[in-house]
């Protein structure tokens, strides 16, 4: 019984892979080339500041940050991609402060962090030896979670990034690459005050083209 089992996994696969193999051809585009589907992971680290203040109270979080980063998508033209995105970034050095006096320092920090999804576009300028731009925009929202806060902040901002780097070849369709990438948000209401977050920071990614 075993055996038939692993027969007949092996006789689906074989035919799974002969009805996909022309859309999956098609899919992947030319060799060393921007077109079919596009994929990408990144991370990275840099600067991340974050800043919620209401007029008597203000949470805030300056200093080192690490992000993580995807985008699955397809050339419509060729070096030009429309993708989805989704990202998360974590801050450091919590604060609290009471009209500018702190009055909580939290020894058992854990993370204040925020979740990017959006939709974008990347260009790959063809003279420039797979340089690209990258540019999304999207909603983020805030997850703190110490000794004091645990939760979301229930804030949620429009939010925009924006990417400058290159990509090396490795085989026929991915690319190892580094790039700089900027992103912020900024909110306002009566019941939340001032919000504000930004990052900037070094990305190292591999892709699908």
């Amino acid at each position: 019984m075993k055996h038939l089992f692993a027969l007949l996994l092996l006789a689906l696969s074989l035919g799974a892979s002969v009805a996909f193999a022309g859309p999956l051809e098609t899919l992947k585009g030319s060799p060393f080339a921007h077109d079919g589907l596009f994929a990408n992971a990144s991370m990275g680290l840099g600067y991340a500041s974050f800043e919620n203040a209401d007029g008597e109270e203000t949470l805030s979080a300056y200093g080192f940050g690490m992000r993580l980063h995807g985008k699955l998508g397809f050339y419509f033209i060729q070096n030009l991609a429309l993708h989805a995105n989704i990202g998360y970034v974590m801050y450091s050095n919590f604060r609290d402060a009471r009209y500018g006096l702190p009055v909580f320092v939290d020894h058992e920090f854990y993370v204040l962090s925020s979740v990017f999804v959006g939709a974008g576009v990347t260009y790959y300028v063809p003279e420039w030896s797979n340089m690209f731009f990258s540019g999304a925009l999207g909603v983020t929202g805030y997850r703190i979670d110490n000794r004091r806060y645990y939760g979301t902040t229930g804030l949620r901002a429009f939010t925009f990034d924006v990417e400058m780097g290159k990509d090396w070849w490795v085989n026929e369709y991915i690319t190892l690459g580094v790039s700089l990438v900027f992103n912020s948000g900024d909110y306002w209401s009566d019941d939340d005050g001032v919000f504000r977050s930004s990052s900037f920071m070094l990305m190292f990614s591999v892709s699908f083209n």
